[in-house]
């Protein structure tokens, strides 16, 4: 990699599945700026996150070697040094952080490569239900991590709860650590980087603790159908769907309709929204992240199946 004349400031963004991370990067994007490269990497054989993002002016980069934060070896390197070596130089360094990794094993990278500076770690919480979620006995010690290390929290979606929610997931949060910073969003009043204070002091970087191979907590599953959904099945598979089942996400097509879909599901909750047709697959392409008890994919492939418009290549 070419010697820089200046650091390029990175910015890690976390939060657990479906926190709303996909959204702020696409905010951050369409909001202009700084030339800007976007590392993403999805958690599963797909890495579905890079086909949502749309908009911008600066180059997104997806690596296909699994979670970042578990196993930070040569795809992730590489990438960095094209980043790095660019002939016109990148100004900023934006990476998304699997949904169930820990951002600081990211950010660390900033702090032992001399040409990258730590700018902050900002987690995305889900006001509806980070608080459940610090308390889950499945996935609740993956969702504290995310917080340990982070500058400042995005209480995300908070137009959708109440007061007494939103109160609730304040003080789960600060629970785990009085002094962090919260900033409360809605998918309409999402900060930019510039907007958000300078952060505080950056620890020292740490090699204290192996590598979290995500593996032993989380499976992957991944689900390719030639043709259509029939939009009438779909609700009764996923509510079919076991609650092993934490997110389900990709694209896809529906019977009798052109334009492509976003299919996007978050514990039993669900929605479709069109998708730009050069950033969709064809068929049907959706990746998904469960429990380590989540059934094999032959049971989940038999329920989404049920969804599939007649004549539909299974």
């Amino acid at each position: 990699m070419r010697k820089a004349t200046a650091t390029i400031p990175v910015t890690v963004i976390g939060g657990f599945l479906g926190a709303g991370k996909t959204t702020f990067v696409n905010h951050l994007l369409a909001t202009g700026g700084p030339r800007t490269a976007v590392l993403v990497n999805d958690f599963g054989e797909i890495n579905v996150d890079a086909t949502l993002i749309q908009g911008h002016d600066g180059t997104t980069m997806t690596l296909t070697n699994g979670c970042i934060c578990c196993s930070i070896g040569t795809s992730f390197i590489e990438t960095m040094c094209k980043v790095l070596d660019a002939e016109v130089p990148f100004e900023r360094i934006v990476i998304e952080a699997s949904g169930v990794g820990d951002p600081w094993k990211i950010a660390e990278i900033a702090l032992i490569e001399p040409t990258l500076r730590l700018d902050r770690v900002i987690v995305l919480a889900d006001a509806s239900r980070i608080a459940a979620l610090i308390d889950d006995a499945r996935v609740g010690a993956t969702v504290r991590s995310q917080f340990e290390r982070c500058d400042v929290v995005l209480l995300s979606k908070t137009d959708l709860v109440d007061a007494a929610t939103r109160a609730a997931a304040r003080a789960a949060v600060l629970a785990l650590r009085s002094d962090m910073r919260i900033v409360e969003t809605t998918r309409d009043s999402l900060p930019t980087l510039a907007s958000l204070d300078a952060p505080g002091k950056v620890s020292a970087f740490r090699a204290d603790s192996p590598p979290v191979d995500h593996r032993e907590t989380f499976r992957s599953f991944a689900y390719r159908r030639d043709g259509a959904f029939d939009r009438g099945r779909i609700a009764g598979a996923v509510a079919a769907l076991p609650p092993e089942l934490l997110r389900l996400k990709g694209s896809c097509r529906l019977d009798g309709e052109d334009a492509p879909q976003v299919f996007q599901m978050v514990e039993g909750v669900w929605s479709l929204s069109p998708s730009a047709p050069e950033q969709s697959e064809s068929g049907i392409v959706l990746v998904g992240v469960g429990t380590r008890d989540l059934p094999p994919p032959s049971v989940l492939d038999a329920i989404l199946d049920r969804a599939l418009a007649a004549g539909a290549v299974s």
